[in-house]
């Protein structure tokens, strides 16, 4: 993967076009058809990442970056937002992601914030640089929107003038995933959704950056699936970028239930939002297990494994 580099003055720039980002898969039983995120080809899709020397922490950028791409999964995937958006997730305060429409536009489309968030993760795991940092948002070379990473701030600055103040007194925190253990486990979205997380019998240890980009790439792939719609067979997540991948299987594999509860992709969204909480919470990233449930009864499953996922039926049919 070739990022394109320049450097400004103090500042780092990152392009990060639309076909660099690698593609996650969904399963055969029902193709990945449009609306999608952005084609692999699509050359209308960019994002520029202007990065100041002022280190933020990994572990609440991961974390803050999973919620609010999942808070934004749960909205019209073709839909716009109005104006400004962000999230600081109460057990990792230390970490403010704002999501701003360019001026004059008042409005973003949700696709292109969901494939920002992840590009931008993934430039930050591969470059191990956890910065402050501006996104311009870009389509057909306009700019529409600013994601800002930043320390929250007291002040009224805004977050384009926050970073500009504090980009020549970078801070000394950990660019690494580190080990605070805290229990981050998201607030139920419905009532009458539930899961049963478990390690896998003899689970392997997996590296943490993928539990975060597999996530990433799990909300990224159901999104464009309205939260409603039923969930009609098996599918998968997996990416050439990640040594581990994501199975969701209907309840004890069987065919769509015919009355309620159903398994829908609101309940995917749910618990894929959960998982890196949950094993940061357990001091192991690992493989793992879970079964879903909706009004106590078990509609579906989800397993998260090492490797790269291998069709039952024999052959390798993740991307490469």
């Amino acid at each position: 993967m070739i990022f394109q580099i320049l450097i400004s003055c103090l500042l780092t720039t990152i392009v990060v076009a639309a076909n660099e980002v690698p593609t996650f898969l969904n399963g055969p039983f029902k193709p990945f058809s449009k609306p999608q995120l952005v084609d692999d080809d699509d050359q209308r899709f960019r994002a520029r990442t202007i990065m100041s020397g002022t280190k933020l922490s990994a572990t609440p950028v991961l974390m803050n970056a999973v919620e609010l791409a999942a808070r934004y999964a749960e909205m019209d995937f073709l839909s716009q937002v109005r104006q400004r958006q962000g999230i600081v997730l109460p057990q990792f305060p230390q970490v403010e992601i704002a999501v701003v429409p360019a001026p004059p536009a008042r409005r973003i489309e949700v696709r292109l914030i969901i494939y920002t968030l992840y590009a931008v993760i993934l430039d930050m795991i591969l470059g191990q640089r956890f910065n402050e940092c501006e996104v311009e948002v870009f389509w057909d070379n306009q700019v529409k929107a600013y994601i800002y990473f930043t320390e929250p701030s007291d002040d009224s600055l805004s977050p384009r003038d926050h970073i500009k103040r504090r980009a020549s007194s970078p801070s000394s925190n950990n660019t690494t995933v580190p080990q605070e253990l805290t229990n981050t486990t998201a607030q139920l979205t419905d009532a009458s959704f539930d899961w049963r997380p478990i390690y896998k019998p003899n689970a392997r240890n997996l590296r943490p950056n993928d539990v975060f980009l597999l996530a990433l790439g799990a909300i990224k792939v159901i999104a464009p699936f309205a939260g409603s719609e039923k969930v009609l067979g098996a599918f998968h997540v997996g990416s050439t970028m990640v040594d581990a991948h994501l199975q969701i299987f209907l309840h004890n594999r069987r065919i769509p239930r015919t009355s309620p509860p159903f398994f829908r992709y609101s309940d995917v969204l749910d618990a894929v939002r959960r998982i890196p909480g949950w094993e940061l919470a357990h001091h192991r990233f690992a493989e793992f297990f879970c079964s879903i449930e909706v009004s106590r009864r078990p509609v579906g499953s989800i397993m998260m494994e090492k490797g790269k996922f291998t069709h039952p039926l024999g052959g390798n049919v993740s991307s490469s």
